[in-house]
């Protein structure tokens, strides 16, 4: 009996075998679904500047006479086509002086700094490590710029075509950095002739030029004498001998003092004095900007200079005698008028333009 018993398990367990087997096999998992590779995102672009923006920046570039100083002279004069690349080279009684590439190269422009960077540089006179620039570079004048005209000059950098050039820095010049306040941001009182052209003159340079030195320091004498001339200027790229900024006061004896403001409008837009006499000198690179000013502004400046007090200072008789005639209007380019090719110096190197 017990083997029957054992037979009997026995054919149940192959049975019970033989139906597991007979089930159908699982069905196989199904494929992962293939992964959607999404294109690379391109960086995003940087927004358009301001036409608007640009065009006041454009602007206050001709008032500041910015070209004129950032543009080198070659062989046949202002290198226009490399304009705002830096390389002019200036002989000076207190040493040789260079301007910088102020395009927005990023090798050996400007193009690294940040915009809040080049507006300290510009008003301020100090570069983004913290270094001073001499003052050469006229951010005294500068510093009276409204953040609004700032903010629309480095506008207008950013949109200069970017030039390739290492210009040597300026190094022991015998004039000490000044220490700048921060900008007052003092509004343009545009309404105001007067008030309206003390901003524009300020940012024109006249205060640059025409003021009386300390002879140690080559400082201004005093701030009475911000406008009373006597600065003494060698040339050598312009002429022989050496030219004394004019005193622009209202003084009738030493200044001009007989002049009335439409005849002081009209010296800034044409260079050509009432006497019919053209000025020499470095105010002849900056007819090409001014006189493409709004006659409002030009009007505004003379207004202010015209009611400037009385200085009485003798300014010594210019020996300075031009290489050529002064340049006339004709000239293309950022500054206007082209330099007559006895005039020009050229630049050491050439630039090296990016393509």
């Amino acid at each position: 009996m017990n083997k029957t018993l054992v037979v009997y398990v026995a054919v149940v367990a192959l049975a019970a075998c033989g139906k597991k087997n007979d089930a159908p096999a699982p069905a196989p998992a199904p494929a992962p679904a293939p992964k959607t590779v999404e294109p690379a995102k391109k960086p995003p672009e940087a927004p358009s500047p301001d036409p608007k923006l640009v065009e006041r920046g454009a602007y206050v570039a001709k008032l500041a006479g910015c070209a004129v100083c950032h543009t080198a002279i070659g062989p046949t004069g202002p290198d226009f086509e490399h304009a705002y690349g830096g390389g002019l080279e200036m002989p000076d009684t207190f040493g040789t002086w260079r301007t910088p590439n102020i395009t927005p190269d990023k090798s050996t422009g400007i193009g690294s700094w940040t915009d809040d960077q080049i507006a300290a540089a510009i008003r301020e006179g100090v570069r983004p490590d913290g270094k001073k620039l001499f003052p050469i570079m006229p951010y005294a004048n500068y510093n009276r710029m409204t953040d609004d005209d700032v903010k629309a000059l480095v506008a207008f950098l950013h949109t200069v075509k970017p030039v390739e050039r290492v210009v040597a820095p300026n190094k022991d010049l015998k004039m000490a950095p000044m220490d700048m306040p921060k900008p007052a941001n003092q509004p343009d009182a545009a309404d105001d002739p007067v008030k309206h052209g003390e901003y524009l003159a300020s940012l024109m340079l006249c205060s640059h030029c025409h003021f009386s030195p300390d002879p140690k320091t080559f400082a201004p004498a005093g701030p009475d004498k911000m406008f009373s001339g006597g600065l003494a200027m060698q040339l050598p790229m312009m002429g022989t001998g050496t030219l004394y900024s004019r005193n622009i006061t209202s003084d009738k004896d030493t200044g001009i003092g007989k002049w009335t403001a439409e005849q002081i409008a009209a010296t800034i837009k044409t260079m050509t004095k009432p006497d019919g006499k053209m000025i020499s000198g470095p105010m002849l690179f900056l007819q090409g900007q001014w006189s493409q000013l709004e006659d409002k502004d030009i009007q505004a400046v003379a207004a202010y200079i015209h009611q400037l007090p009385a200085v009485k200072n003798k300014v010594p008789d210019s020996t300075f005698k031009p290489n050529a005639r002064p340049p006339g209007p004709t000239g293309p380019g950022p500054t206007g008028p082209m330099i007559p090719e006895s005039r020009a110096r050229p630049a050491k190197d050439a630039p090296v333009e990016k393509k």
